[in-house]
């Protein structure tokens, strides 16, 4: 009797931590919301980096046929796209669950609405609210999500 009473103690312990690990897998996967933002990142991103690539292309043309005036151009869209590669590793990171994704793509992003005055371009005030507006939105997106990653 004591052998019947300690196998079903047994078999309901195997039971509690086989429903406690199908919890924990199930914590483990990645929210919608977090898939929806890596993907518009995705997609963002891979414009961003083409753009700054036709950029230094275009600034490497001018320098050419103008005698070297675009250099600073160069090496700001260099900068622009080191900082946009930098912000797609934080979202892979954050596609993979990873908190560490968020800390890199908040830096890299913040860093990038900062550079176009630190390269000595105009400061334009509906430009830079846009685009405060748009990187504060997804940081604040990302940072309500942080939960989710380990």
């Amino acid at each position: 009797m004591e052998e019947q009473k300690n196998e079903e103690i047994v078999q309901e312990t195997v039971q509690e931590t086989t429903a406690t690990e199908s919890n924990v897998e199930t914590t483990n996967e990645r929210p919608t919301f977090i898939t929806v933002l890596c993907i518009l990142t995705f997609i963002w991103s891979g414009f961003a980096i083409l753009g700054s690539l036709l950029g230094i292309l275009g600034m490497g043309a001018l320098m050419s046929m103008f005698g070297g005036g675009a250099a600073g151009g160069t090496m700001y869209m260099v900068v622009l796209l080191l900082i946009t590669a930098v912000s797609l590793y934080g979202a892979i990171q954050m596609w993979g669950l990873k908190k560490q994704g968020f800390t890199i793509y908040a830096a890299a992003n913040g860093i990038g609405l900062i550079i176009p005055y630190i390269f000595g371009f105009p400061f334009v005030f509906s430009s830079f609210l846009v685009g405060l507006l748009i990187t504060g939105g997804f940081i604040v997106m990302y940072y309500l999500n942080v939960k989710h990653m380990s």
